[in-house]
């Protein structure tokens, strides 16, 4: 009696004790084995240590994992497995490797050598890959590749996140698709809409241009990216910058919001605006919102700004049209000018102001009915003035030289006016000098005349049809008499400076019209 007594003691504490593991890991699901060819559990392999053989399969939760031989932890919940591993995760997603550690109790598999995680149309290969399935991301750290439908992605680290289907890429991230590359040290990507998120310096390499951008979106499945700080698009002859740019490779087209910068290097001329877009494949441009238009011509830049700024492709051509609309004001060190709209032809480089245009070079003030500069090799050249021509350039206080006709052609040879030639109506009033003292007032008129200039001054006048003319005395005119008709000094419309061109100022008085000649020598004068 007292040794059945003693036995069923002995037995209890066996008990209690041989329940203390269960006790400590409730809560937890055991992997269990599934199949296995042979199996020993023997001293040699440690307590509690299965050893597995041939055709070997465990499951876990929604799990099941394949592998030709494995040790098993029972106490540990874990699994060490060797050769064609093979996980199989709700059916859905695969993960192969040559080498399987899996711990139960954390939900985590670390799978070496030859590893490939395949998930739908994704596939991720690299040599060394952890998975978590309770936060499901599979990582790796001593690099890898993600393949997804057209885009292969390669860097040294990755995070995949099988359920949301989104991977994270860290140091010498590259993405290659057939129609480009793509350079960074950190990148999103979202496999289901194949969308690159763009976190960091990134570069975009293709055949037709280079994109970088430090923040952003591109859709590598549609070809469209927006990018969103610091961003460019370099083409081979053309530049587009901005905060902001908005892309479609398709179509070439490029939308820019915010410090739009467009360089187009072949004809020296660049477009900014805080709106605009550009279509590298049409060469279509557009830009408002403070646009300027900058052209270079040797040593100085031009500095135009206008409502809106466009340029269009001329058929046929490889030149463009340059169009500003409403509000021109322009200015550059040798030449300032304003009008309300205007057309730069490349092809011949013929700038054209429309609308009352009114230019100034020097002490000199030009103003027509349109008004066109002829540059060659980035040196202007010439200037017409058609449809009530007028040049004013002051002598003295309350003095103007002046000139007037129908049409006026001035040549130009270093940045200096030589010679102007007048067809039709022409009338002139100048203040010849002796010993720099005016002494006279020179009034004459001829259909066809030419004006000389040296040193910015009237050097001589020919009157070559039908001349008229006289020497006055400056006392005997007064001041409205030393004025031909439509007389206009503008010279606080000037801008002074490139900052000057942003200036909203009222409009002068528009320029008289006159069909024929309205000035007239008093006879009675000496």
């Amino acid at each position: 009696m007292k040794g059945l007594i003693r036995f069923i003691l002995l037995l209890a504490i066996m008990l209690w004790f041989g329940a203390a593991p269960a006790q400590q890991n409730k809560g937890r699901t055991a992997v269990h084995i599934e199949h296995a060819n042979y199996m020993e559990g023997a001293a040699r392999f440690g307590k509690n240590v299965q050893a597995l053989f041939g055709n070997v399969s465990f499951r876990h939760h929604q799990t099941l994992m394949h592998c030709d031989s494995a040790f098993f932890y029972r106490e540990s919940n874990r699994v060490h497995a060797y050769g064609s591993i093979h996980v199989i995760q709700n059916d859905t997603i695969h993960l192969y490797g040559d080498t399987l550690y899996y711990y139960g109790d954390q939900d985590k598999a670390m799978v070496r050598n030859n590893v490939r995680l395949v998930n739908k149309n994704v596939v991720l290969t690299t040599n060394f890959l952890d998975y978590d399935r309770k936060t499901d991301v599979a990582y790796y750290f001593n690099g890898g590749e993600i393949v997804s439908d057209n885009n292969r992605l390669v860097s040294n680290w990755g995070y995949y996140y099988p359920r949301s289907e989104e991977a994270h890429f860290r140091r010498d991230v590259v993405v290659t698709n057939p129609d480009y590359k793509m350079y960074s040290d950190t990148l999103l990507y979202y496999t289901i809409p194949e969308i690159v998120k763009i976190v960091g310096p990134t570069t975009i390499i293709s055949e037709r241009n280079e994109i970088y951008s430090e923040a952003g979106y591109y859709d590598t499945k549609n070809d469209i990216a927006q990018l969103e700080r610091n961003s460019s698009i370099v083409g081979e002859e053309q530049s587009l910058k901005g905060d902001t740019i908005y892309y479609d490779r398709k179509s070439g087209f490029g939308e820019v919001f915010s410090n739009m910068f467009l360089l187009d290097s072949a004809n020296h001329v660049i477009i900014t605006g805080n709106y605009g877009y550009y279509n590298e494949l049409t060469k279509r441009a557009l830009a408002t919102k403070r646009a300027v238009l900058m052209q270079v011509h040797q040593n100085d830049t031009l500095f135009l700004h206008a409502d809106t700024l466009r340029a269009d492709p001329i058929e046929d051509t490889e030149y463009q049209l340059v169009r500003a609309y409403h509000n021109v004001k322009f200015y550059r060190p040798d030449m300032q000018g304003r009008c309300d709209s205007m057309v730069y032809d490349l092809r011949d480089s013929i700038n054209t102001f429309y609308k009352d245009p009114i230019l100034w070079a020097n002490l000199n003030q030009m103003s027509a009915g349109t008004i066109k500069l002829h540059t060659r090799n980035n040196a202007l050249y010439k200037a017409e003035l058609i449809d009530n021509a007028f040049v004013v350039a002051p002598e003295d206080t309350g003095s103007y030289n002046q000139i007037k006709g129908r049409h006026m052609t001035g040549y130009i040879s270093n940045n200096e006016l030589r010679r102007i030639d007048v067809e039709g109506n022409g009338q002139t009033i100048y203040y010849p000098k002796d010993n720099d003292e005016i002494i006279g007032i020179n009034r004459a008129e001829s259909s066809n005349l030419s004006i000389l200039l040296e040193n910015q001054k009237v050097s001589g006048i020919i009157l070559r049809t039908q001349p008229s003319g006289n020497m006055n005395p400056p006392y005997l005119l007064d001041a409205e008499a030393r004025k031909l008709q439509g007389f206009r000094w503008l010279e606080e419309y000037r801008p002074k400076t490139k900052e000057d061109i942003f200036i909203r100022t009222k409009d002068p008085e528009p320029i008289q019209q006159v069909s024929y000649s309205d000035f007239h020598f008093d006879r009675s004068l000496p």
